[in-house]
């Protein structure tokens, strides 16, 4: 039986705050959707994303989730992608694919990427599965 919107937003949001749970070193944790748009967004204890006006904020997020679009563009030839990684001068910016949106993970640089990738992987799919270009339906929350 499908689930209602409501319980199904409220599982992304447990989501969002399941990976803050991943590392103190964690800033925010988000779900942007198909076209961009920041759906649920969570704050690490002591972090934000700093000096961002929120066009800046909604440009972001939209440039994450092309990211993820144009990476798996070459998932046929190139293996199937499980996450983008910026790095910036003082933080670490993690893109994971998640069904037709993305999961958007902001942290301190200083913590392990390798760590920080598996165990944000595992909660991730602990949600279920994560069909490519499926999109998020009461079914599969």
């Amino acid at each position: 039986m499908p689930l209602p919107s409501l319980e199904r937003n409220l599982k992304i949001s447990n989501l969002c705050q399941d990976i803050l749970s991943v590392t103190p070193k964690a800033r925010c944790s988000s779900f942007i959707n198909r076209n961009g748009r920041m759906v649920e967004f969570k704050f690490g204890d002591g972090g934000k994303i700093k000096g961002l006006a929120r066009q800046e904020s909604e440009m972001l997020y939209m440039q994450c989730k092309l990211q993820s679009s144009m990476n798996m563009e070459f998932d046929e030839k190139l293996g199937r992608l499980y996450y983008t990684l910026v790095c910036r001068e003082a933080a670490l910016d993690f893109i994971f694919p998640f069904f037709d949106g993305v999961i958007f993970v902001s942290l301190d640089r200083d913590v392990s990427i390798q760590d920080v990738s598996r165990d944000v992987s595992e909660k991730i799919a602990g949600f279920g599965p994560l069909g490519r270009g499926q999109e998020i339906s009461d079914e599969h929350a």
